[in-house]
């Protein structure tokens, strides 16, 4: 029996998740990490979770019945070497929470490139509001749910299923270990340039995961989807749903009542199953909500009750979230990272303010855009802004990117772009700072400057 587990990286929105999960078990619960920082410090600390800095072997004490094991950890980590040395019990995050968490849990799985954190928080906010207590695990701040990881006493639980590698010893992807019994696949692109060669190999990855799901249990993904039409035909097993966000079909389809999204009807065939209201934009938060009817209504919840609980979803945090307004001046953060996503951000915004201004910030942060995968494509995803300010640690790239288009600009830093606000100044305007990491927190700093 398990009674104490350390967690290797627990500051990680996934590990620090896996270990408010494993305190609400019973199981005593501390840990290590390299980067010690709000909002996760602050949310262990609540829960009496001990942090130790940085890997040290000193970290290991006699009492510890497992180690869990980040995929931030690799080989040559002095901690996880001592681990190794001294051959202690250790596992990876995903192993973990399938043999100690998710056993027998109807799991419902979100994966997809994009909007895995929104999806996941609007079908756990549905749940919810139909009375059940799901457990959840996200790995973002749903505006609708106290905390980004609960136990729940429902058979329902609740994950974002990331196609990222599972722990330096185990190169499967995450969502391999977690069996779920609903699966949605919600888009399919390339990402991750890290650690996978091209789509082709993210794809055999969710092959995989198709290939071991019991033959009860679902599948649910938009049929209007190339990529992942491709994948089906190397064979689906169990039983699938399918729904289609961009024209009717005979199954199920939206249709918008307003260009910016924020309103929308909801079919299956020709039966009207619901409509959304909502204070969201953008064809993705559309598509995204679609899936999250799909998936509820297959679990057995109304389309009233989906209507309701969608139509008073607030979002999550850093998703297109409103940080503040000043002068007329709105400031946006947005986690989009992927071509995709930032133009399905930028497109919703237009759409919304119309002819008022949008300046862009967009830090090239994530593996897949500082490696040029997707220079190219980056000029056409930014078409709806007025004036874009690239930020990157690779020079020669964002120059060569700015030389394709006279709206585009580089900066070296967050304080080079501070300097050029005033002259940026202009009421009824809109900034919107696109990055997958804290951007030194620029939102803020732009709102005081103001």
């Amino acid at each position: 029996m398990i009674v104490k587990i350390y967690v290797l990286g627990i500051c990680g929105t996934f590990m620090g998740g896996l270990a408010q999960l494993a305190m609400q078990r019973g199981i005593e619960v501390s840990g290590c990490d390299e980067n010690i920082y709000p909002p996760m410090s602050n949310v262990l600390a609540e829960h009496g979770i001990k942090v130790d800095q940085g890997f040290s072997p000193n970290n290991i004490t006699d009492d510890i019945d497992l180690y869990v094991i980040g995929n931030v950890v690799s080989r040559g980590n002095p901690l996880m070497e001592e681990i190794l040395n001294k051959k202690l019990s250790f596992v990876s995050g995903p192993q973990f929470l399938t043999d100690s968490i998710l056993e027998n849990r109807h799991v419902i799985a979100i994966s997809g490139t994009h909007g895995k954190t929104s999806t996941s928080s609007m079908i756990t906010k549905v749940l919810i509001d139909a009375g059940l207590d799901v457990g959840y695990m996200i790995a973002g701040r749903a505006l609708d749910l106290d905390s980004t990881a609960s136990l729940g006493s429902h058979e329902y639980f609740v994950i974002e299923a990331d196609e990222y590698d599972t722990a330096f010893f185990d190169k499967r992807s995450k969502f391999i270990h977690y069996n779920p019994s609903t699966l949605l696949i919600n888009n399919l692109e390339f990402d991750h340039a890290d650690i996978f060669d091209d789509l082709s190999a993210i794809k055999k990855q969710f092959h995989h995961l198709l290939r071991i799901m019991p033959s009860r249990a679902q599948v649910i993904y938009p049929e209007d989807d190339k990529e992942i039409a491709d994948l089906t035909k190397m064979g689906i097993f169990c039983e699938e749903i399918r729904f289609n966000s961009e024209k009717k079909s005979k199954g199920w389809y939206v249709k918008i009542n307003n260009p910016e999204c924020a309103s929308f009807k909801v079919f299956n065939g020709k039966k009207l199953m619901g409509e959304i209201n909502w204070g969201l934009i953008g064809e993705h938060n559309k598509r995204n909500a679609l899936a999250t009817f799909v998936i509820a209504n297959s679990l057995g919840i109304k389309g009233k009750k989906i209507s309701e609980s969608l139509s008073n979803f607030k979002g999550t945090a850093r998703r297109m979230e409103t940080i503040g307004k000043q002068n007329s001046i709105t400031v946006y953060d947005d986690f989009a990272h992927h071509p995709t996503a930032i133009k399905f951000t930028l497109d919703g915004l237009r759409k919304k303010v119309g002819k008022e201004k949008i300046i862009c910030l967009l830090e090239m942060r994530s593996n897949t855009m500082a490696s040029g995968y997707h220079d190219t494509v980056i000029p056409k995803c930014l078409e709806d802004a007025d004036k874009v300010f690239l930020f990157s640690k690779n020079a020669a790239q964002v120059k060569s990117i700015s030389e394709k288009d006279d709206r585009f600009s580089v900066c070296k830093g967050t304080r080079e772009f501070m300097k050029l606000l005033p002259e940026l100044n202009e009421p009824n305007s809109h900034i919107i700072c696109l990055s997958n990491g804290s951007f030194d927190q620029i939102h803020h700093a732009i709102l005081e400057r103001l």
